[in-house]
């Protein structure tokens, strides 16, 4: 059993949005398809740097030599900007950051530099607030997934982004993409059942049993496809029965290889806590 992550693996669960209405993106009604994304990079893994041969102290100038970070809107952005790359036909590769003894550059086949690729992200991304008792270093603050597609924009990686005000919206968004989500993680979430779901059926009693486990932080992972789809006829989705397919950034030892399920009635219920984000390149 995938024995949990360490607190250092969580932050903020919300972060204020500012009015952008014209980035918002909306479900037209049209019927939705079960699609699943490839994402080009390994599943990566925010704690186990050591392990890894990850020495964060090369990489960011001022920071402790940790053994794992709170960088999961990083990692998640990581695999999100490499899969928009990719379905773009660009070269993944051409995402390049300056680290502190050299670049490092996102990788299809080697899940230690696109980690490190994440955690200088993961710096640049928390400078953004500009309160230096929530950067990193030397604060392990976590971040959103707004700081990270601002970043994103400022890198020239991305020229724009979208927002999904609803969950039906992101299921229209994840149609043609990836989509970063952000909100509340639970305890009982780190143990998902032999299916893959953290969210057992999906039901309001489930999370209500969620709950009762204890928020554990707030976490940002990155929807990859719909394996299942509820639809009427008139166009209404039946979110208790259509499931979305997660990569996570917790090593391949979680849930499915570092993918999780989670049924889109959930994320209805938690619609005022849930953040979706995506990537435009142009």
């Amino acid at each position: 059993m995938y024995e949990g992550p360490t607190r250092t693996k969580f932050g903020q669960i919300a972060v204020a949005e500012p009015l952008r209405f014209d980035l918002l993106a909306f479900h037209d009604g049209s019927a939705l398809k079960e699609v699943v994304h490839d994402i080009p990079i390994p599943v990566l893994d925010q704690e186990d740097l050591h392990a890894q041969g990850i020495n964060v102290t090369q990489l960011v100038a001022g920071a402790q030599n940790a053994d794992a970070l709170g960088s999961c809107t990083c990692n998640a952005g990581t695999a999100h900007i490499a899969e928009r790359w990719a379905a773009a036909g660009k070269d993944i590769s051409g995402l390049t950051l300056a680290a502190q003894s050299g670049q490092v550059s996102v990788s299809a086949t080697n899940a230690m530099t696109d980690e490190e690729f994440a955690i200088v992200l993961y710096h640049l991304v928390t400078d953004q607030t500009g309160d230096p008792a929530q950067e990193w270093p030397p604060t392990d603050c976590g971040s959103s997934g707004l700081y990270v597609c601002q970043e994103l924009i400022h890198l020239g990686f991305a020229a724009s982004y979208q927002s999904a005000p609803n969950v039906v919206a992101c299921l229209s968004l994840l149609q043609t993409g990836t989509v970063m989500q952000g909100g509340p993680w639970f305890n009982s979430w780190m143990n998902p059942d032999s299916n893959g779901f953290v969210d057992g059926d999906g039901s309001l009693a489930a999370l209500h049993a969620a709950i009762g486990s204890g928020v554990a932080g707030g976490h940002e992972t990155l929807q990859r496809g719909i394996v299942q789809v509820a639809q009427t006829s008139d166009g209404t989705v039946e979110l208790n029965n259509t499931v979305i397919k997660v990569r996570n950034s917790w090593s391949t030892q979680f849930a499915l290889d570092g993918d999780y399920l989670l049924h889109a009635s959930t994320l209805n219920y938690l619609a005022k806590y849930y953040d979706y984000k995506v990537a435009v390149l142009g």
